[in-house]
């Protein structure tokens, strides 16, 4: 089980303890001792003894010392001791959860052959596994990071090390190509034991992710919460062949058709549906249109063709580059290029955007990412907004949450919401804002829900002589060499998600005698737990710093699921277009509605996945 509050006090200061006398121990002295302890951890059939933990936390700490240069605080310790014992620990931002979790990593390190380190990016999987790599190096911890490019021979190397990074969904991906890679081989003939008896092989020699002992689970919430919404798929292309014409004329008759007389539009729910009157007519056109190659229902390509015209957004949730459409990651604000919508959709946005269409995918593997991390024995991990999803995670995975109090207090100003009745009211005052606070020298750093908004907040700007840098994936610069100047004195950057999670913006001494970074939001999320992540970038690790969030009554989250609410905002509005009156009680309460909601759809997903296993289970038995 997991270590109680009274526990964690005691194993805190038993390891620090020891860890002094580590640190005098030359390189390979603290190899051969994290050595040993792995030999007597081994030789526990069970769960090992809480020693074992006390020495390797110990031993952590002084690798810690002698690559990094400094010793980690005692709540560091704490916490890296309680995600190892099967917890998810609750940091607040700037605490250091990177080296908390490589310590963490070490721990487990003596207790199990192998440990994942999920994060949310690829990006922050190579960023934290370089920051810590050389703790494990010094312990003889071999270590690695997966990659989307690698080739399977070095993702099965990777593998093969103690100790091995990588994001969340990569670990997900790689377990269903083995999947595959299984089945495809009980397809094979029947000689095929004797073969591989023959040749001393098996194919079993070629998978990747044989063990499933721990995975730690940076930004856990993210990870096994907001992404877990989405089953994960692993497609391949499509054998037969189709007629693109398909997708042009459902394009033209879709552009036809009349919304809530031929087809409604359910956009919290983003779903659409024909009328009966919308049936009749698609079918009436596609009698007169002729014959056409289809590879599913005439009215999935119509709907496909509706739902990129009325609810796929360009620059929001896709891009387009290289004559090719890129989905963006509505969590992190990243675009992937291997990524494609399924069922015929992705095609019907190619058609759209009047690009080549390429040919589908089709569905070869899939599993819910609760079922995945089911399949480890511990999971673990930590994030800075847990509080909200204990159930949840308890519940999912085991998890309980375990806070934590920041070492050094924080010194964040967050500042009222500011709400206005529509987008160019609001769009004024931040200009005006940002205005007033460049006369400061503070670094600001302002953060968008869309590539589309942050490049028009950019324009705007730009026109009122104020330059910007700008992180939304699409900008050709380093993200790491922007992030590296966001905290300069006068810096102005404007964000996507993908400055949200993660991001450690690093202050100059002037800057901090400024009042450090100062976070302008232009939106609020439908997840309160995404808008602290984006205020968590202030005021980190005792830094000064500050955040506002300012919200129009015609933002997506109001024009989705509270147009009530988006009419009481600008009936309080004044000549000005600003609200008179604080909005923020409705507004979390409309926040937690949609968590709930959201909620509700996860466990039936997970309910249906373990329906659909039932049925296959039973047809299986009664062969």
């Amino acid at each position: 089980g997991t270590f109680s509050t009274n526990e964690l006090d005691d194993l805190v200061t038993a390891a620090r303890v020891i860890e002094e006398s580590f640190c005098d121990l030359e390189d390979t002295g603290l190899a051969e001792a994290f050595t040993t302890l792995r030999s007597t951890a081994a030789s526990f059939e069970d769960e090992p003894h809480v020693s074992i933990y006390i020495q390797a936390a110990a031993l952590g700490g002084a690798a810690v010392q002698r690559t990094m240069g400094f010793r980690m605080h005692d709540v560091q310790v704490r916490g890296a001791l309680a995600t190892a014992r099967g917890s998810i620990i609750e940091m607040q931002t700037g605490e250091g959860k990177t080296v908390v979790s490589g310590l963490a990593a070490v721990i487990r390190a003596a207790v199990d052959n192998t440990v994942h380190v999920a994060t949310t990016t690829d990006y922050l999987a190579e960023r934290d596994h370089e920051a810590v790599a050389a703790i494990f190096a010094i312990l003889g911890i071999r270590s690695a990071v997966l990659s989307l490019d690698a080739s399977p021979e070095e993702t099965q190397r990777n593998y093969q090390c103690n100790v091995v990074y990588g994001p969340g969904y990569l670990f997900g991906f790689d377990y269903l190509r083995d999947q595959l890679q299984i089945r495809e081989s009980e397809e094979l003939t029947l000689g095929r034991d004797v073969l591989e008896c023959i040749n001393g092989t098996s194919f079993r020699e070629s998978l990747v992710q044989t063990q499933h002992k721990c995975i730690i689970v940076d930004e856990a919430d993210s990870v096994l919460i907001d992404e877990a919404a989405t089953p994960l798929i692993l497609s391949g292309s499509e054998t037969f062949a189709e007629s693109t014409e398909a997708y042009a004329h459902a394009k033209q008759l879709a552009v036809e058709l009349i919304e809530d007389n031929d087809f409604t539009v359910d956009r919290p729910q983003r779903q659409i549906e024909l009328t009966d009157d919308g049936r009749e007519r698609i079918y009436t056109a596609l009698r007169e249109i002729g014959r056409l190659e289809l590879s599913r229902p005439w009215t999935t390509y119509i709907e496909n063709a509706l739902y990129a015209e009325h609810l796929l957004v360009r620059d929001e949730h896709y891009v387009v580059r290289d004559e090719e459409i890129s989905l963006v990651d509505q969590l992190t604000g990243r675009i992937f290029d291997d990524r494609t919508l399924r069922g015929g959709l992705h095609q019907a946005v190619e058609c759209k955007e009047q690009l080549k269409i390429n040919p589908p995918n089709r569905s070869m593997a899939r599993i819910t990412r609760q079922r995945f991390f089911q399949m480890y024995d511990t999971v673990c991990g930590m994030t800075g907004t847990a509080s909200g999803s204990e159930a949840e995670l308890e519940h999912f995975y085991g998890a309980p949450i375990v806070p934590l109090q920041p070492n050094v207090p924080s010194k964040r100003i967050e500042l009222p919401t500011r709400f206005f009745d529509c987008w160019e009211s609001k769009l004024a005052a931040i200009v005006d804002e940002v205005q007033r606070l460049r006369q400061t020298r503070r670094p600001i750093l302002i953060g968008t829900r869309t590539i589309r908004e942050s490049v028009l907040l950019d324009e705007t700007l730009r026109e009122h002589g104020i330059e910007c840098t700008i992180l939304n994936g699409v900008q050709d610069e380093d993200e790491a060499a922007i992030i590296s100047t966001a905290g300069h004195v006068g810096s102005l950057m404007i964000a996507t998600n993908m400055a949200g999670r993660g991001t450690d913006i690093k202050l100059t001494p002037e800057s901090r005698e400024l009042g450090g970074l100062h976070v302008l939001a232009t939106q609020r999320n439908s997840s309160h737990r995404v808008d602290r992540q984006l205020a968590g970038r202030a005021a980190r690790q005792g830094d000064p710093g500050s955040c506002q969030f300012f919200v129009a009554a015609d933002d997506d989250l109001f024009q989705q699921y509270g147009q009530k609410f988006s009419e009481q905002i600008r009936t309080a509005a004044q000549s000005t277009g600003e609200s008179v009156r604080d909005f923020s009680a409705q507004l979390y309460q409309l926040q937690q509605m949609i968590e709930q909601h959201a909620y509700e759809s996860r466990r039936k997903l997970v309910h249906h996945d373990n329906w659909m296993d039932q049925i296959r289970e039973s047809m299986v038995g009664s062969v």
